[in-house]
């Protein structure tokens, strides 16, 4: 027994090392380069990055050279880039889905512009109301399909979906068109402010892993007539809190491989606020949050 007890330390030390030394890749998504050279930014040695792009960005001259700016900044600076494709921002962007001649082609030609970029997301919140693909499951479905024909080296995140009460019921229909697919993408704002275990629920609801692609700590979301969101106010104390749940709840699963805190820098004119500093580029305890969940 004497004997025995050290092997039995031993194996049990060896099937808890893996859940303990589970430490998923932090990124921060933004839409603004300036960030990979503010220096509060590269004291984090952190090296991914998310970029939503519209699925029509190469259709005007101005989306082109913003496009132009953050994946070339990006690039200079070091940083592995996650894009996603979303919808226009025109007033009908809301309902009207893209061609797939049209879709692919955006494709095509960002992999000729960009050919360093490997990772991407078929479609932003594909499950969100101010999104044309909130009812139709089966397009977005669609769209993964097309992407991962199209680049057979590249990461492509199969359907990327906020965290909402019928997440898997359209999680469901997603994957009668999409059986295969292994990676996923979750915003998880609930969890990571409110305690809802919808992270959990995302986990039995696919197979495979699982990107965090935006989630954080929730300042403000400013009520607007006509507005998806409620509203929500929350102190710079909870924010913080909700940046150190996000991390546990990344580190909870070995499926999570990833996860993509939103945003940077607060800008002043959104109604969205879950910003690491202030608009005037210090830092909140959210920023402090962080870099002790990054060992710094």
């Amino acid at each position: 027994m004497i004997r025995l007890l050290p092997v039995t330390l031993l194996l049990f030390a060896a099937l808890a090392a893996p859940a303990a030394a589970h430490k998923p890749t932090v990124g921060i998504g933004d839409q603004h380069p300036q960030m990979f050279s503010d220096p509060a930014f590269r004291a984090l040695g952190v090296t991914h990055s998310r970029y939503l792009v519209s699925w029509d960005w190469f259709r005007k001259r101005s989306t082109i050279a913003q496009t132009d700016f953050w994946v070339n900044n990006a690039h200079r600076a070091g940083i592995e880039p996650l894009i996603v494709f979303t919808r226009n921002w025109r007033p009908n962007g809301q309902f009207r889905l893209p061609p797939m001649k049209l879709y692919r082609k955006g494709f095509r030609l960002f992999r000729a512009r960009y050919p360093w970029v490997r990772d991407f997301g078929a479609w932003n919140e594909a499950n969100h109301t101010a999104q044309p693909t909130a009812h139709k499951p089966a397009a977005a479905a669609r769209y993964y399909l097309a992407l991962h024909k199209a680049c057979r080296r590249c990461r492509i995140i199969a359907a990327d979906v906020l965290d909402t009460p019928h997440m898997v019921q359209w999680l469901r229909a997603f994957k009668r068109k999409a059986p295969g697919a292994r990676l996923w993408g979750l915003h998880n704002y609930k969890d990571a402010n409110d305690r809802k275990p919808t992270t959990r629920v995302m986990l039995r609801a696919v197979r495979g892993k699982i990107w965090l692609t935006e989630t954080g700590g929730m300042l403000r979301l400013k009520p607007h007539a006509g507005s998806h969101g409620d509203g929500r106010r929350s102190t710079p104390a909870k924010q913080a809190r909700a940046v150190t749940r996000a991390y546990r709840i990344a580190r909870s699963s070995r499926r999570i491989q990833r996860m993509y805190y939103y945003e940077w820098k607060k800008q002043p004119s959104n109604r969205w606020d879950s910003a690491f500093l202030n608009a005037n580029g210090t830092a909140r305890p959210a920023y402090r949050a962080l870099k002790r969940v990054l060992g710094i």
